[in-house]
């Protein structure tokens, strides 16, 4: 069995550091084998921002995949933005912003769905491109007999409640790629609200919460997500922050 814990939206820089060492402790209690986070580790993608995740991450003991999220490129500097978007998030994490991590019987494989810009008024909403899907097919190729793992910041269908926000571009192209890969499960942010969607043929749509940050929809609990393979697939179990701490989302 692999245990994955999913974390995303953690916007350091907008966080709760009791939360942060309340999430410390829970994930150090449910053991996983790695961390994915899909997307947003900043707020305004400071330095200091990237710096404090940076050291979040390092501090947890654990392999990390991580990817960018609509947060952590420049939003109050255009020259930054369209010149070197992903600069801030190159010196603190690492040139990498499409990570794979694999042992004998999972991969996970990161997908960057962040853009500069975009031909509408939404620019967070992000978009793949057929030569991503093209590379993803050829990363996935190469772990062969493994239950495989998307880790991307936006979710490619969007769950009832959520039809005002911007959709993910060419998110049908992607969805259709990750059946025909054999996906087993694509594991998202962006909504700052746990959800799964699960549909016939198609791979599991994990998408977590916020564990730490105070940018939480109405009504929602700061929240992380565990992962576990089982012998027919994964099971997803969202930990949610109460009075006693994290705990099972009920």
């Amino acid at each position: 069995m692999t245990r994955i814990a999913l974390l995303a939206d953690l916007h350091f820089g907008a966080h709760d550091p009791a939360l942060v060492s309340a999430l410390e402790e829970d994930i150090a209690l449910m053991a996983p084998d790695v961390v994915a986070v899909a997307g947003d580790l900043t707020y305004r993608a400071r330095p200091e921002e990237f710096t404090a995740a940076a050291r979040f991450l390092g501090g947890l003991g654990l392999p990390v995949v991580a990817v960018p999220g609509n947060h952590d490129i420049p939003s109050l500097s255009l020259f930054d933005r369209f010149l070197d978007p992903f600069r801030d998030w190159r010196l603190a994490m690492g040139p990498e912003m499409e990570p794979a991590w694999s042992n004998a019987e999972v991969g996970l494989l990161g997908l960057n769905t962040v853009r500069r810009a975009a031909l509408r008024k939404d620019w967070s909403a992000g978009r793949v491109s057929p030569p991503q899907l093209q590379r993803l097919a050829v990363r996935a190729a190469a772990l062969p007999g493994r239950l495989l793992f998307v880790v991307a910041h936006h979710p490619f269908l969007h769950p009832p409640g959520n039809e005002t926000r911007g959709k993910l571009g060419r998110a049908p192209l992607a969805l259709a790629a990750f059946a025909r890969l054999g996906i087993t499960a694509v594991l998202t942010g962006h909504l700052h609200r746990p959800t799964v969607i699960a549909n016939p043929g198609a791979p599991l749509l994990v998408i977590t919460g916020t564990a730490v940050s105070w940018r939480r929809p109405p009504g929602a609990q700061n929240a992380w997500s565990l992962i576990e393979t089982a012998e027919r697939g994964v099971i997803v179990s969202h930990r949610a922050h109460g009075p006693a701490g994290f705990a099972p989302l009920v």
